[in-house]
């Protein structure tokens, strides 16, 4: 494969040495012979733009196989896979690569006249944000997972405030195990790449379960709890009082009644009570009718 791009790049250049033949030379020398003066990072998709102006004329380059050329001030483009890809900027006279893919990785040079510059290129995917989790809580702390769906050429990393505590370059999830104790401190997952970075932050406080217990909080929850049983008693006084006083109410108005009805009583009724009455107190008195007689 390296001799046929070879081979493409020497038939490109034999059809331009009719009106330069020393750019055979200087071209066919360039790229990965030369050292590379600059690295660039890029994502899938982005673009980027090649240092090293072309003004009239001149060579872009990429591992001995020849891009695209400036001839007059025009541009002619020769490998297919980066036609409608690669532009030529007149008044800067850089070239710009978009739409970047995987592959676009490699060592470039821009070749003019008796000057050349190289530069590697590095074309990552786009980081994705991380997502977090928590897959268990206990009475000590919680366990808090990052993840994300694909990890080419990054890391993943757990920071405690500014101190990493955990990361990984080969793993699309880490665990982050929290101590009770530590649940207030701030907490950040961080995905990255040398072409960018995105980052989650975690209040652990809130995500685990478990919380932290101080003297402070102590007091808070006594507070929370007097904040709810105070009403409860007012309200069960107000209940216990609001019974006692029907039930006063109610026995007053049954002595009430009883009263009445013991007043409520007939002439003869008066009467018959009346003697009856008599006849209890003189039953004592009545003599026997024999014993008199006998006196």
């Amino acid at each position: 494969m390296a001799d046929m791009r070879l081979r493409e790049s020497t038939t490109l250049l034999l059809m331009e040495m009719f009106s330069g033949g020393l750019l055979l030379i200087l071209v066919m020398t360039s790229s990965a012979d030369q050292e590379v003066k600059q690295n660039l990072t890029s994502t899938v998709g982005g673009e980027v733009t090649i240092p090293g102006p072309v003004k009239s004329s001149g060579y872009l380059v990429k591992e001995r196989l020849v891009i695209a050329s400036v001839r007059e001030s025009g541009l002619q483009i020769y490998v297919k896979g980066f036609l409608d890809r690669v532009s030529w900027d007149r008044d800067t006279g850089r070239f710009t690569i978009r739409r970047l893919q995987s592959n676009d990785s490699g060592i470039y040079s821009v070749n003019q006249g008796d000057k050349s510059d190289s530069i590697k290129l590095s074309v990552y995917d786009a980081v994705l944000e991380p997502g977090v989790t928590v897959t268990s809580v206990s009475s000590e702390g919680c366990t808090l997972l990052c993840a994300v769906d694909q990890l080419s050429g990054g890391t993943l990393s757990w920071y405690q405030g500014e101190v990493l505590v955990n990361q990984s370059s080969t793993q699309r999830s880490l665990p982050l195990t929290v101590d009770r104790l530590a649940l207030r401190s701030s907490y950040r997952c961080v995905s990255a790449n040398p072409a960018g970075n995105l980052t989650r932050s975690v209040d652990a406080n809130t995500s685990c379960t478990v919380q932290q217990r101080t003297g402070d909080e102590d007091e808070e929850e006594s507070n929370r709890l007097l904040r709810i049983l105070i009403p409860i008693f007012s309200v069960a006084t107000v209940i216990s009082v609001i019974v006692f006083v029907v039930k006063r109410r109610k026995r007053a108005t049954d002595l009430q009644a009883l009263i009445l009805s013991a007043q409520d009583v007939t002439p003869k009724e008066e009467a018959v009570q009346e003697n009856t009455l008599y006849d209890l107190l003189q039953a004592p008195r009545i003599v026997d009718p024999t014993a008199a007689e006998r006196t």
